[in-house]
């Protein structure tokens, strides 16, 4: 493989994509979602519940993309996430093995007030998650993002999300310093 990814990582609902879009139109790097990754090979709107199904088959299937995209791209942004809610609405943390396949040189985890989130969902999924739920997953997926970030000896940036143009701006200054 011979690009390398800037993982923009977050919950559900902290602005991965609206961040990416940002990012890309100020320094040119293209930006791709894992899910929509995983659901244009698998014919489905992936994830769009909340819901994994075969998280280990999905993963496989975004490895595979990333390093497609690698044969026409040098850097990616890749939005996605180190943990899900499971079919329970349970935590489930995604296979380690996915992120040491993705040549990530960067983490970016973005975290949000989780009122903040719980809009956004509402709005964007019509969807209403429990606190608890949420809270749940921002923290396991803060303790991922640091235990993959160790495991692949890369730099992890932590943005709490403001929702205005300085979010852009700061995760600009930071890859600035690296790029």
């Amino acid at each position: 493989m011979k690009g390398k990814t800037i993982f923009i990582a977050g919950v559900y609902g902290t602005g991965k994509s609206t961040l990416c879009s940002g990012i890309s139109t100020n320094l040119g790097i293209p930006h791709f979602s894992a899910s929509d990754l995983i659901s244009s090979k698998i014919g489905e709107q992936y994830g769009r519940n909340k819901q994994v199904a075969d998280k280990v088959n999905n993963q496989n299937i975004l490895v595979k993309s990333v390093q497609e995209l690698f044969h026409h791209n040098e850097i990616i942004l890749l939005a996605g996430h180190f943990c899900i809610f499971g079919k329970e609405n349970n935590v489930e943390i995604l296979p380690e093995f996915v992120y040491h396949q993705l040549n990530i040189e960067n983490i970016i985890l973005l975290e949000a007030n989780i009122q903040q989130i719980q809009k956004h969902l509402l709005n964007r999924d019509g969807k209403d998650y429990f606190s608890e739920a949420l809270n749940e997953l921002i923290k396991a997926e803060r303790k991922q993002s640091e235990i993959i970030a160790h495991k692949l000896s890369c730099d992890l940036f932590i943005h709490k999300m403001l929702f205005n143009e300085n979010d852009v701006v700061k995760i600009i200054e930071y890859l600035k310093r690296g790029i």
